[in-house]
């Protein structure tokens, strides 16, 4: 099989860069419940995982009849920051990979759905907001969020690098339909959504886990 072109890399945060995805979703588990859906872990992630929270007013309303009030994303970002400052690590073996992107002098951004203030936050907590200063992309940025292909496009022009010749990485079915319509080559990066569902939102490779990601990207570079 022929090798991907790899000029650039560009990340999802959530899930990815930083091992958020669980924690984000307990504490909005724990919030839709305190409004008065009884919501459990996995509804919460089938229903809104790899989306925005502007997503989830709407949704709660058709499919539980449930009206969040008008200052609850606030109340869940502030909520989700102390999870955060208090209980977010690092991923195993993302060193490793950043540190090869490095030495290949590939150039990285991010590509995420949750806006700059959260990322700001977990960034920061796990060490990785001032390397990718100037190329952290949110969905807040353009006109469509995931699964369009839009913060994708804007971080490919963050790193002056065409998609088509870009690397993908993302860990939910609406990151990866988003980095396969955008034309780059997109890894489904297993976290808490499961490979078959991430093969069938269009990715063109698969990584159980960080080190399996770290293998997949030394081996095509």
């Amino acid at each position: 099989m022929t090798k991907p072109v790899v000029h650039g890399v560009i990340f999802d945060c959530d899930g990815v860069l930083v091992d958020s995805e669980s924690l984000a979703n307990e504490v909005l588990t724990d919030l839709l419940c305190d409004y008065g859906c009884a919501m459990d872990s996995k509804q919460t992630h089938d229903f809104f995982i790899g989306g925005t929270l502007a997503s989830v007013g709407p949704t709660m309303a058709q499919k539980f009849g449930v009206t969040l009030p008008d200052n609850w994303i606030d109340e869940c970002y502030q909520r989700t920051f102390e999870a955060f400052r208090n209980d977010l690590k690092p991923f195993d073996d993302l060193d490793q990979i950043l540190d090869l992107l490095d030495r290949h002098a590939i150039p990285m951004a991010i590509g995420s759905n949750g806006p700059h203030e959260k990322m700001d936050v977990s960034l920061a907590k796990v060490g990785l907001r001032d390397r990718f200063q100037g190329r952290i992309c949110s969905a807040h940025d353009v006109d469509n969020p995931k699964p369009h292909p839009d913060v994708y496009l804007l971080a490919a022009g963050k790193i002056d690098v065409p998609i088509n010749q870009c690397v993908v990485i993302d860990d939910s079915q609406s990151g990866v339909r988003a980095g396969a319509a955008s034309g780059a080559t997109t890894i489904g990066l297993v976290d808490i959504t499961p490979e078959e569902l991430l093969r069938d939102a269009g990715a063109h490779y698969i990584a159980q886990d960080h080190k399996d990601l770290l293998g997949l990207l030394e081996s095509w570079l």
